[in-house]
């Protein structure tokens, strides 16, 4: 019986050998990696273990996406002429609205001179229903040797045990940063996680960062963002420059967010007062289209969240509002995957409204 890979041998996952490489740890000081304040502990998590162990009575499924990778780059310099990686996950790929190169996959950008941006240079491609690869994701082989800088983006919907890179042993590696030493920080849903993005790099958090030169820490929690203070609390004691709330889509769907959102915001606000804290409203869903209850629901919220932001204003806060729900133009139906969570395009739209929305309480604020 034939199959696509007799025709179109770039369907195939290839494999390559490593030949006189030197395995490191992501976490190794020669590189720089970013995107989570828990990377002091056992494998890549967003949250800390202490933190877990607070959610999981209030929330145990925040504590447990809390484990996932999502956001988490590594940021570093080299003329080796190989990059491999080679990643131990939790478990195999399983869910049907995700590419298996986004959920549980990394992409690896470098930064092109010519176009002056970091641009897609590989995507970790390997056989289903692994829960472990090593892969080459360079193409520098036959080029002139010299170092260039890369953006390696770590699994979205996935906890990464290990995650190791291998170089030449002869390179030069160093790490880099940010033009910017400010940290944006994001709590949201799936869609916050990265649901749908074909691959890392194409999560709205990780695109914006890009866009900005920031780094943004990832905070979406899939199903499950329901406002908690106890998760206030949390984000207030994290470095963070800028706060996005973005979590309608979950803690919306009934009264929790009527009933959460102040004491969140207050918990937050007690451990980080002159922080900027931008509450979104959600997007139009396909969904709303046939679901009155659902639409009614929407645009109650639209308007206690406008209310909420002003109230908090009035106490000498710096709390704004955006109103999410037309950042999808046109027949914004065609921006998801399954009506509920974006595609690509979708996620590169989330990411430009709010790079504008950041930037206009920057201006405002000066």
């Amino acid at each position: 019986m034939k199959d696509v890979f007799d025709f179109d041998k770039n369907m195939t996952a290839k494999a390559e050998r490593a030949r006189d490489i030197l395995w490191r740890c992501a976490k190794d000081g020669v590189f720089g990696i970013y995107g989570s304040d828990a990377l002091h502990e056992k494998g890549y998590c967003r949250l800390t273990e202490a933190e877990r162990d607070t959610l999981r009575p209030v929330n145990d499924g925040e504590a447990w996406f809390g484990e996932h990778s999502a956001g988490i780059q590594v940021r570093f310099e080299s003329d080796s002429a190989q990059i491999f990686i080679r990643v131990k996950l939790r478990s195999s790929f399983d869910m049907t609205n995700m590419t298996q190169t986004g959920q549980c996959g990394a992409d690896l950008y470098v930064f092109d001179e010519g176009r002056g941006e970091f641009v897609l240079h590989e995507v970790a491609r390997y056989g289903f229903h692994a829960d472990r690869y090593e892969v080459s994701l360079s193409h520098f082989g036959a080029a002139p040797r010299k170092m260039r800088r890369y953006l390696l983006y770590f699994p979205l919907y996935m906890a990464a045990d290990e995650f190791d890179i291998g170089l030449d042993k002869d390179a030069a590696v160093k790490p880099f940063g940010f033009s910017r030493d400010t940290r944006i920080g994001v709590y949201g849903t799936s869609i916050t996680h990265g649901c749908s993005a074909s691959r890392p790099g194409m999560a709205y958090t990780n695109l914006l960062s890009r866009r900005t030169d920031e780094e943004v820490l990832n905070f979406g929690f899939s199903g499950v963002a329901f406002m908690e203070p106890e998760m206030g609390e949390i984000l207030g004691k994290r470095r963070l420059d800028f706060l996005v709330v973005d979590a309608e889509a979950n803690a919306g769907v009934d009264e929790r967010m009527r009933r959460n959102a102040e004491p969140f915001l207050n918990a937050f606000l007690q451990c980080k007062p002159e922080t900027p804290v931008l509450l979104f409203s959600r997007v139009a869903l396909a969904l709303d289209l046939y679901d009155e209850a659902r639409a009614r629901l929407h645009r109650f919220y639209v308007g206690f969240l406008r209310e909420l932001a002003q109230k908090f204003r009035r106490r000498g806060y710096r709390v704004f509002f955006a109103d999410g729900t037309n950042i999808f133009k046109g027949n914004f139906t065609e921006y998801f995957t399954d009506g509920i969570h974006p595609t690509d395009r979708g996620m590169a739209e989330l990411a430009r409204a709010y790079e504008r929305q950041i930037g206009r309480i920057r201006r405002e604020l000066k």
